[in-house]
């Protein structure tokens, strides 16, 4: 009984979240038999936490599919963030989902924590930069990441592109054996955050991000500057990793501007799926953007012409068709 009540709530909080951002989920359509020469494909897309940017962001996409493929009905799920994500794809247990391009990439290539090479990805574009740093109390004195040295840091949930980005800054840094880790992910790294069980949290989404900025108006944070040298290093030795500055003011505490890192989340699809499948999504999802924003407001303002920038696995087929009929520029090394 009360794990069902556990449930119930969490169903509540999950379509509270979606209606604040505008999106609320539309009464299920009445079932039609698809033509018999089309094979209704019926997909549950496994995204993140419910308080990150994959759910409201794969909501808006599924809906999207739902609502313009009538062959595709598509549910977005919680998830396990980007390395469950790429497992999932690969293995077919997933059609497609989103996942950082630094963590397709080190699947692709079977780099830790990937045990094998998942040659099974491929890309269909990309949404949006996140950006990348660690999150610290304002009054904490806590500046930059050397700062964190000896101290207890939550780095995300194992499996996570919180967890993989966070290994691969503070191993640069020279800090992975220094720290006390945890390995937990938001809303809990955010909770440890407050009762002080931890100096810092991993920052590594939308900015800003609502929730987060929502825990800061009673919990005044900041956002640890990523030094020149360091961001020098790490964008020399992977290339997935960019560079942008959080304006001062994005969250409630932080006074100043800083400059952290990026790098692109991105649409990966098992390459099975047929190319026309494939064709169709990437085709709706661009003419019906609109639609995603209104579940992601967070989107607002995303170029599709930078949809290809900072992707790390090859294209689909089906995906290259529609940007070749689209007059993109298509950068030969994500060529199928």
């Amino acid at each position: 009984m009360k794990h069902k009540i556990v449930m119930v709530m969490l169903s509540v909080m999950l379509a509270v979240g979606l209606a604040l951002t505008g999106c609320v989920p539309e009464a299920p359509p009445v079932e039609e038999e698809a033509p018999p020469e089309v094979e209704m494909l019926r997909w549950k897309i496994p995204t993140g936490s419910p308080t990150g940017t994959y759910y409201p962001a794969l909501t808006g996409v599924c809906r999207v599919l739902t609502n313009y493929i009538d062959y595709i009905k598509a549910t977005a799920t919680p998830g396990g963030g980007s390395a469950s994500n790429s497992r999932k794809v690969n293995a077919g247990e997933a059609a497609w989902s989103l996942a950082t391009s630094s963590t397709v990439y080190l699947a692709y290539t079977g780099v830790a924590p990937f045990e094998k090479t998942h040659e099974n990805l491929r890309s269909w574009g990309s949404l949006h930069p996140l950006y990348v740093t660690f999150v610290v109390k304002a009054d904490s004195g806590i500046k930059e990441v050397a700062d964190l040295d000896g101290k207890k840091v939550a780095i995300g949930e194992p499996g996570s592109g919180d967890a993989v980005a966070a290994e691969a800054i503070l191993t640069a840094a020279g800090l992975w054996e220094k720290i006390t880790r945890l390995e937990v992910g938001d809303p809990e790294s955010w909770d440890l955050l407050k009762l002080g069980k931890v100096v810092a949290a991993i920052h590594h989404t939308a900015a800003p991000n609502p929730e987060l900025y929502a825990f800061s108006a009673t919990t005044p944070i900041t956002l640890i500057e990523i030094p020149d040298t360091l961001a020098n290093d790490l964008m020399a030795q992977s290339p997935y990793f960019g560079r942008a500055t959080v304006a001062a003011g994005t969250y409630e505490g932080q006074a100043s501007d800083a400059k952290v890192l990026i790098i692109p989340s991105m649409l990966i699809v098992n390459k099975d799926i047929p190319d026309d499948v494939v064709y169709d999504m990437t085709t709706a999802l661009w003419a019906h953007f609109d639609e995603v924003v209104e579940c992601a407001p967070f989107l607002k303002g995303i170029d599709p012409k930078q949809t290809l920038s900072g992707i790390s696995v090859p294209l689909h087929p089906g995906a290259l068709r529609y940007y070749q009929e689209q007059g993109f520029t298509i950068p030969e090394a994500i060529k199928p």
